[in-house]
């Protein structure tokens, strides 16, 4: 499974290190990756491609279907600069095995601490 990302951050060294979800049976996963390729984009604009999506320990290949009604509860953050500062996001989009499944905006905001 793959996951693409756009977000918005005042952070321009952002890191999302996982993302923790509540599926529509009620329990919460986190989302982790083997792989990740954030790319550079003007302004606040955040995008990134996780690759070889988990489910807490296991991977996530053949799942996606779990994710339809998903929400996110938490996204785990971090700035190799130590800047704190606020994160949106606009889109996630995961293919699996030609499966997509896309969820928009507004669905969660980190406000600066």
């Amino acid at each position: 499974m793959i996951l693409y990302l756009e977000a918005e951050t005042d952070i321009p060294d952002l890191v999302i290190d996982f993302i923790e979800v509540r599926l529509s049976s009620g329990k919460v996963v986190s989302l982790n990756w083997d792989e990740s390729g954030i790319e550079p984009m003007a302004g606040n604009a955040y995008y990134a491609v996780y690759e070889g999506v988990y489910f807490d320990e296991e991977y996530a290949n053949g799942r996606v279907g779990e994710l339809i009604g998903m929400q996110v509860v938490h996204v785990e953050t971090y700035s190799d600069s130590g800047q704190t500062g606020s994160i949106c996001i606009k889109k996630m989009l995961f293919e699996d095995g030609g499966r997509m499944l896309a969820f928009e905006e507004p669905f969660w905001q980190k406000e600066a601490e």
